[in-house]
């Protein structure tokens, strides 16, 4: 559907992964992963929760490590019928907003 996520991003020098993002909009699965290996799946297609920002945090790469964040902002109203934003960080800095 036109209202899914899907982005992906480098993270590392020397030691090089790639991180990929999906969120489908009409079930609310969550896929996360690095290096064509899963490391989060979710699916929420109903949420009760109030909170609007969900958080997705992990470690990338065994000797040299980068801490990857990457944030989900959902509308209260109406959240999984509306579009959403995303933005990702890589040590604390952000690499791209989606």
């Amino acid at each position: 559907m036109g209202l899914d996520i899907d982005f992906g991003f480098d993270v590392g020098e020397v030691e090089k992964h790639r991180v990929e993002f999906h969120w489908g909009q009409m079930f609310g699965r969550v896929r996360i992963t690095v290096d064509d290996e899963e490391i989060v799946e979710k699916n929420r297609a109903v949420s009760l929760s109030s909170t609007k920002l969900r958080t997705f945090e992990f470690t990338v790469g065994a000797e040299e490590q980068h801490h990857v964040v990457i944030e989900k902002e959902t509308a209260r109203l109406l959240g999984g019928a509306r579009k959403q934003k995303c933005r990702a960080f890589v040590d604390g800095e952000l690499v791209g907003e989606y």
